[in-house]
C-alpha cells in the first residue's frame, strides 16, 4: 500500500452555501492523475482547471490566481482547513461565476488558497455541493453521475449498503477491524487509508519490525508513521483480509470529537475499487463491486 496521502483535507466553514439547481441527470468526468483522484474538470470565472471532487470537503476552495479582482476577505466567516499536519484560517470571499459539467453557481461563496505550499496545490470542490438525491462514481468509466431517485442498479455486481453518519457535514460510515468496532471517514480526498493509535492498540494489530514510511498530507508535510499488519477488515458486507495499513494520530480526529475513539479515514486505495454510490436523501452507501 502507498502511505502517499497528498490530499487529505478537511474544510469547516461557518455558513451554508448556495446550491445550484438540479436536473434529472448529469455527468461529471473524470480526468487521469497520478495518485488516481478524482479529478474534473472546472470553469472558475471563465478559467478552466481541474479540481479534486471531494468527500471529506465542506466548501470550494481555490487558488486565487482565479479571483478576477483583488481579494476582499468576509472577515464575518471563518474558514479553517484541517490536514494530518495542522490547520490553517483561510480568507473567504465570492466568486462571480464557478461551473462543473451542467452546474453552474453565481456568487458562490468559496475559500481562498493564497499559499500554493499549503494546505493544497489543487482547487477542491466538495461534493456537498450537489444538492442531487444520488452521487454516483463509477471509477472504472472514469466519470460520476448525479441523478435524483435511487442508485442506479448494475447487473451482475455485488450490491452492499451501508448506512452513514453525518457529522458536521462530513460522511462516517462503521467499520470493524479484527472485530473491533470504529468510525471510517469516507474521504475521496486522501490517497490512502490510516487509522489512528486507538484503533490499532484496541485491534491490536502487529507493527512490522523497523519499518517506518512517509505520509504526506494537504499540507505537503512529511510524518513518519509506522506500518501494522492486522487481520481482518469488515464494513457492510465486505471484508478485506491480512493487510497492512499506517498507523497515525491526527488532529483531525481530536477536533472533530473523536479522540478517544478508534478511527478510520477510508482513501482512494481502497474506494477505487468499488462504485461508490452516495444516497444523500436516504444516508446510505452502496458500494458496487
Amino acid at each position: 500500500m502507498k502511505a502517499i496521502l497528498a490530499g487529505l483535507s478537511l474544510l469547516l466553514l461557518t455558513a451554508a452555501f448556495e446550491p445550484a439547481q438540479a436536473t434529472a441527470r448529469e455527468t461529471l468526468w473524470l480526468q487521469q492523475n497520478e495518485h488516481n483522484r478524482p479529478n474534473t474538470p472546472l470553469t472558475i470565472n471563465g478559467q478552466q482547471t481541474p479540481a479534486l471532487l471531494d468527500t471529506g470537503a465542506t466548501i470550494a476552495l481555490i487558488d486565487d490566481d482565479f479571483l478576477t479582482s483583488e481579494l476582499q476577505p468576509d472577515e464575518s466567516v471563518e474558514t479553517r482547513v484541517l490536514g494530518i499536519g495542522g490547520q490553517r484560517l483561510f480568507p473567504v470571499t465570492k466568486i462571480g461565476s464557478l461551473s462543473a459539467g451542467a452546474r453552474s453557481w453565481y456568487g458562490l461563496r468559496v475559500a481562498v488558497n493564497t499559499v500554493d505550499a499549503f494546505p493544497v496545490q489543487q482547487n477542491i470542490l466538495p461534493t456537498s455541493m450537489f444538492d442531487n438525491s444520488v452521487i454516483d462514481f463509477d471509477f472504472q468509466n472514469d466519470r460520476v453521475e448525479l441523478y435524483t431517485g435511487y442508485p442506479k442498479f448494475v447487473r451482475d455486481a455485488r450490491r452492499s449498503t451501508i448506512s452513514y453518519i453525518d457529522h458536521e457535514g462530513l460522511i462516517f460510515i462503521p467499520v470493524r477491524i479484527n472485530g473491533v468496532r470504529g468510525k471510517a471517514l469516507v474521504d475521496t480526498g486522501a490517497s490512502v487509508c490510516f487509522v489512528n493509535q486507538r484503533f490499532a492498540e484496541r485491534a491490536r494489530g502487529v507493527p512490522r519490525v523497523q519499518e517506518e514510511q512517509d505520509l504526506l498530507g494537504s499540507d505537503l508535510e512529511r510524518n513518519s508513521v509506522r506500518l501494522y499488519n492486522f487481520r481482518r477488515l469488515h464494513f457492510g458486507e465486505n471484508h478485506i483480509s491480512k493487510f497492512t495499513i499506517p498507523v497515525f494520530e491526527t488532529e483531525m480526529f481530536k477536533t472533530l470529537g473523536f479522540e478517544e475513539e478508534p478511527m478510520m479515514v477510508m482513501g482512494m486505495d481502497l474506494l477505487e475499487h468499488f462504485r461508490v454510490q452516495l444516497d444523500q436523501k436516504r444516508k446510505r452507501i452502496v458500494l458496487l463491486h
